[in-house]
């Protein structure tokens, strides 16, 4: 079928497409009653309006198209069966859809033009479950979605959207359920996906941005990008990414900013014209294509990005358009598909965290062998005995090696293989950060596993054995869930034995891949190394086939993979002889391209540890490299081999497990922390002979509880990671139970009761609670969802609850929770009262909600914000520092708990410190790890080195510095509405607030600048100077100028090291410059710029003058002159250099780096170590201008900066 919308998609001129803005925030206004929903038990069900109020959302609709958009999307968000059971409407859900898809398809012909042609979107939500988490089962999932894409298809939609998405397995449900209704009708429709990160930067079950591009790439999508959550800063890095490695078109569709809550109402801070402007940056920076609006965007946004569209031209990025494949072929089910090209994608695996590209720096593909019931004889006792945590526990260990993927294999002879394999996966995806290689010989297996995984595995394996069928049905499997597959070199004669008989199956399977649409990065050949260990003569040339088999794929056979399972080349031989052979064998394996194999990591030894004479042994057994004289062997290396190595054990190559050493205390934590269920029992038995069952868990298991708390609460410890710690807990609490008096068993800390409010549905954040609170001693009351404020009062008094939560997503929602807290009131109800939910703000909950509570609220940030509140109310309450109206009593009063204003504070300390920080500041590494020091291919080091216009330093001050320009680089932003909070009010319009800038603010800044010169209320004084250097790995090699010739190397007077990305290009600051071995001395500039002492003690003498108004202003300009100075003598840098042409001619184009090079500050991601930030100071003497470093890491004065500057046309700003 021929789809206009691709066609203006993919049209050469790359129009930017408009989306619509947001569907219930349009309803909202319009302040619909519950008659208008169908009645009070319809009421919130927006999608239902299509059936009872038609005509309010056809107002969204055309409101939305007269703004301009070019795309409106369908009032069917939460439109599955899934999601409309809760309103008893799942039998509704095909004529719904149809409507709702008719209704838009309508409106949007009256505006449709041939110039501006209209589009209809059928959006598809992500309903109310996590099937990563185990809220519902795929195969139900991917029916409700299938049943939601028959109504949109029928109703006429142009493309399908799966929007919001939180869960990647989810979206496999989602977009498969699509594919079944294509194949029904035959044809395709386009197909867009999109995202929602949340603040702490990933997907709701944890997926980065990376996993999420790496299980999604395999999919014949057209559009893939972000949604909802958050406004556009916020979605930056993962737009940034996406333009850097998505081989799709790019969509950016934010919320009006992050929302706040007042008086029971959203707001949304993002104006129409900053949404504007953060959105041409994108799409002029990034090359993003289709832009739109989500929660709180009105049509005046969607206005604002219309008229932007008209003119503004994405950046140019490759994308899978017509170049892969003829655009009506590849909407054609019966033409062959065009392997997708990768373009700046990295071909990975994924777990549903994070990736694990195919293509390892310094190494091979490390596939954990050992979760292998067809190879292990634990794994099939563990298996047997249904010991999932064993299995588990294995899989963990492996982690521990170093493997980059687990292989997974559960064929038993007489179990059931599908029931093993989902038990185990599912398990798995959350307990393990690696990606999974599904083994098996039936494809039943596999898929029973891909169902429940939502990662990015790989299948091991397929081979033409059973012939084409089976071979064909693997690979089906592997484009449905978006896998890599691993090809045996089998065919209908069975195993290949000959290097030329596996490089003809491998060349059969590559062709018949390709043409069924796997590209050639998702293949690995197994090209089988069978046994050289036998003696057997038809065995002996099995080594050195494989690897002549190795060389020939990866001579002919180009982006494809080489896996191999090693330990099979040495069955039979002792356990010390194996780990030779098998290093050895990998050894030349890798050195004629093999790229992957299945090993156990701890089982090989690298080259240098093992003794070259064994080394020669096993490369003449691999080799088949025996003497004869006439018919007899003279030398055998097999018999060698046997020899050296006989009454010789192996050493147990895995480390000893660390948590056997701890004591017994400590190690119960570490249970608790690692969600290690497998010794838990063992140390609880052994905590029995000395401590009572309560105060083990009171101490040291709540110990360990109070950890994960932090660790989530810190932004380390993802929320699947959070309910393993807790299920342990719980686990260990039911062992501990029978040696526990009835009194003990049946006492807790309090009784916490929680409900989510009447109309809304959402219960994750609710049951987290639950699970955190009830595996810290207390006693939860979870009444579920939807609860009317009778019931949450009948569980009041029923428990006798020492404290009520009320949860809600919605924004409705919060107004209910204002009506049952009245309604408490009413009924003499005064015990604290916790609120909790995304819609809610501290300043909703300690203004607008305690105003009507006569006892106390509390705002409930996470569930460990509630567990830290009862943790300091119970106490209280026996101490009798707790009165239900006044709060704490006593020294917790003093301490500031209870204290609205300090919850306040502290929340809002919190709140700003998240959305300073670019990113959480990750754990320590459990272990050492080997520096990644090669360099970044992204960097090129083949380019023009300068030379500086002196060596050493300079130093100006006074004189040396032009006003004027200084002032030029002020950032305008920073200062009017960072330093001096002049911020545009949410009720003014924007021509307002830049009339009340003209008028007000600017003449204030005129005033300072002319009294900052007359009265010469700053000192600004800069050091700056160029220093020989020379990279090596990820250091940088300082020397003292001047330089002389030499016929020895210098020596450095200082040695920094950087950190490097782990992903994306792998960046480092040592890239930048020319490496030793170059043999060119290249030159690192730095700088030190400072407004001086005099900045500190003028603004002193305001503040304690009382002149606060003056002294808000002229502290915040002294800040901002400082960076001006730093942005001029950067400036001035670039220009001696010789790169002052390049040099942009406006402000906006400086603040936003469009400049050549980049300059970096210690302290910073890119380099860290704020202690080198000495050494700097040193190197350019900047004592002489006053500029140092006390002991505690603060630069004074306190207006003063400092950077080291790269010149490198790849440098920019980035995160190491």
């Amino acid at each position: 079928m021929r789809s206009p919308f691709l066609e203006r998609l993919y049209h050469p001129d790359r129009p930017v497409i408009v989306f619509d803005g947001a569907m219930g925030t349009n309803l909202q206004v319009q302040n619909l009653t519950a008659e208008d929903f169908g009645g009070a038990e319809y009421e919130g069900c927006n999608e239902y309006l299509i059936f009872t109020k038609p005509e309010a959302v056809a107002k969204v609709h055309r409101d939305f198209l007269a703004a301009g958009a070019d795309v409106i999307e369908t009032d069917t968000f939460g439109a599955t069966s899934i999601v409309l059971a809760e309103y008893d409407l799942a039998d509704q859900t095909y004529e719904l859809n149809k409507a709702a898809a008719a209704l838009a398809k309508q409106i949007a012909a009256e505006f449709s033009t041939p110039e501006k042609p209209r589009f209809v979107a059928g959006s598809i939500g992500p309903t109310t479950k996590l099937p990563t988490l185990g809220h519902i089962d795929y195969d139900t999932m991917k029916a409700s979605f299938a049943e939601q894409a028959q109504g949109l298809w029928d109703g006429g939609v142009d493309l399908f959207l799966v929007e919001t998405c939180q869960d990647v397995l989810q979206i496999k449900a989602a977009l498969n359920g699509i594919e079944e209704v294509f194949a029904q009708k035959g044809e395709r429709r386009p197909l867009m996906v999109s995202v929602t990160m949340e603040i702490q930067g990933t997907m709701l079950v944890g997926s980065d941005v990376a996993a999420m591009l790496a299980i999604l790439e395999p999919y014949p999508i057209d559009i893939l990008g972000l949604n909802c959550a958050t406004g556009p800063d916020r979605m930056a890095e993962h737009i940034k990414y996406l333009s850097q490695q998505s081989p799709f078109v790019i969509s950016c569709i934010p919320n009006a900013g992050i929302p706040e809550n007042v008086g029971g109402h959203a707001h949304y801070r993002l104006t129409p014209m900053e949404l504007r402007l953060a959105l041409t940056r994108f799409v002029e920076d990034l090359g993003v294509q289709v832009i739109g609006g989500c929660c709180g965007t009105r049509p005046d946004h969607i206005h604002q990005l219309a008229e932007i569209a008209e003119t503004l031209k994405p950046k140019e990025r490759q994308v899978r358009s017509l170049d892969f494949g003829d655009s009506e072929n590849r909407r054609n089910l019966n033409a062959p598909p065009t392997p997708r090209p990768a373009f700046g994608y990295i071909p990975s695996a994924a777990s549903i965290y994070t990736t694990q590209p195919y293509d390892q720096d310094n190494s091979f593909l490390i596939v954990g062998e050992r979760l292998n019931a067809s190879g292990s004889k634990k794994v099939r006792e563990l298996l047997n005995a249904e010991d999932w945590d064993g299995l588990v526990a294995v899989a963990r260990s492996q982690v521990k090696e170093g493997a980059h993927v687990l292989d997974v294999n559960v064929d038993y002879v007489g179990r059931d293989g599908e029931k093993d394999m989902r038990e185990l996966v599912s398990r798995l995806v959350t307990n393990v950060n690696l990606p999974l290689m599904l083994d098996s010989t039936e494809w039943e297996k596999m898929e029973a596993g891909l169902k429940v995984a939502g990662g990015k595995c790989i299948l091991n394996s397929t081979n033409y054995e059973d012939g084409e069928p089976r071979f064909l049905k693997v690979l089906e499997l592997a484009k449905q869930y978006g896998a890599g597959i691993v090809v045996g070199t089998i065919d209908e004669d069975g195993m290949a034995r000959t290097a030329e008989k596996k490089f003809q199956i491998a060349q059969r399977a590559y062709r018949q891949a390709l043409e069924f649409g796997i590209p050639a990065h998702e293949i690995f050949f197994d090209t089988l190394a069978l046994p050289i260990s036998t003696g057997i003569e038809e065995d002996r040339e099995n080594g050195k086939a494989t690897i002549e088999s190795i060389r020939l794929i990866r001579e002919h056979l180009p982006g494809c993979h080489i896996l191999l399972g090693v330990s099979n080349i040495s069955f039979g031989l002792s356990p010390a002889a194996r780990i030779v052979l098998n290093s050895m064998f990998l050894h030349e394996a890798v050195q004629v391209g093999m790229d992957g194999a299945i090993v156990s990591a701890a089982k090989i030894l690298p080259l240098a540890k093992i003794d070259p004479a064994h080394q020669e042994v096993c490369r003449q057994l691999i080799y088949d490299q025996r003497r004869f004289e006439g018919d007899v062997c003279v030398y055998d290396p097999l018999t060698i081999l046997t020899t050296l190595f006989e009454g010789v054990s192996a050493k147990d190559a895995r480390s000893k497990d660390a948590l056997t050493d701890l004591p017994v205390e400590e190690r119960l934590k570490r249970h608790i922390i690692d969600g290690e269920r497998i010794g838990l029992e063992a140390a609880l038995t052994e905590a029995l002979r000395t401590y009572k069952p309560l105060d083990i868990i009171n101490t040291f298991l709540l110990d360990g509880m109070k950890v994960v708390g932090d660790l989530f609460g810190s932004g380390q410890m993802q929320l699947p990671f959070v309910l393993q710690s807790a299920e342990t807990m719980k686990a260990a609490v039911a062992q501990l139970e029978p040696f526990m008096e009835k009194s003990e068993t049946n006492s807790s800390k309090g009784i916490f009761l929680i409900a989510t409010v009447k109309g809304d549905v959402h219960d994750i954040g609710k049951n987290l609670v639950d699970i955190i609170l009830t595996n810290n001693g207390y006693k939860v009351i979870n009444l579920g969802i939807k609860q009317p404020v009778e019931a949450i009062i009948d569980a009041y008094h029923e428990h006798q609850a020492d404290c009520i939560a009320m949860s809600g997503l919605l924004v409705k929602s919060t107004a209910f929770m204002k009506e049952n807290l009245e309604v408490f009131n009413d009924r003499g109800i005064t015990v604290p009262v916790i609120l909790g939910g995304a819609a809610l703000t501290p300043k909703f909950v300690y203004e607008d909600c305690q105003n009507v509570y006569n006892g106390r609220v509390i705002y409930g940030k996470d569930a460990f914000a509630d567990l830290h509140f009862m943790d300091k109310l119970m106490p209280a309450k026996a101490e009798g520092q707790w009165n239900d109206v006044k709060g704490f009593l006593g020294e917790l009063e003093a301490l500031g708990f209870g204290s609205q204003k300090a919850e306040e504070q502290t929340t809002g300390r919190e709140q700003e410190a998240a959305e300073q920080a670019s990113s959480p500041t990750p754990l320590p590494p459990p272990s050492p790890r080997e520096e990644d020091t090669v360099r970044s291919e992204a960097i090129a080091i083949d380019i023009p080195r300068p030379t500086p216009p002196f060596w050493g330093t300079q130093i100006l001050s006074g004189k040396d510095i032009p006003w004027d320009e200084v002032f030029w680089h002020l950032d305008l932003q920073a200062l009017i509405a960072g330093q001096w909070q002049f911020r545009k009010p949410r009720e003014q319009s924007r021509e307002e607030y830049d009339q009340f800038l003209a008028e007000k603010v600017y003449p204030i800044l005129e005033r300072w600048k002319a009294r900052i010169v007359a009265e010469d209320l700053l000192d600004p004084q800069i050091v700056y100077g160029y220093f020989p250097c020379q990279s090596a790995g990820n250091s940088v090699h300082i020397y003292a100028p001047p330089l002389h010739s030499a016929p020895t190397p210098p020596t450095p007077v200082v040695t920094w090291n950087f950190p490097r990305q782990k992903s994306l290009r792998r960046y480092c600051i040592a890239d930048f410059f020319a490496p030793v071995d170059s043999g060119h001395m290249d030159v690192f500039p730095m700088q030190a710029v400072t407004a001086g002492q005099k900045a500190t003690e003028f603004a002193q003498a305001l503040f304690k003058s009382d002149n606060y108004t003056d002294y808000l202003y002229f502290h915040g300009l002294a800040v901002q002159v400082a960076e001006a100075l730093a942005e001029w003598t950067h400036a001035r840098i670039r220009r001696e250099l010789g790169y002052g042409d390049l040099e942009p001619d406006n402000i906006r184009d400086m603040l936003a780096q469009r400049y050549q090079g980049s300059r970096y500050s210690f302290g910073y991601p890119a380099c860290p170590n704020i202690q080198d930030q000495y050494q700097q100071l040193e190197l350019l003497g900047a004592e002489r201008i006053g500029m140092y470093m006390d002991e505690s890491e603060q630069l004074y004065p306190e207006q003063s900066t400092t950077a080291i500057v790269v010149y490198h046309p790849t440098a920019k700003y980035f995160s190491a």
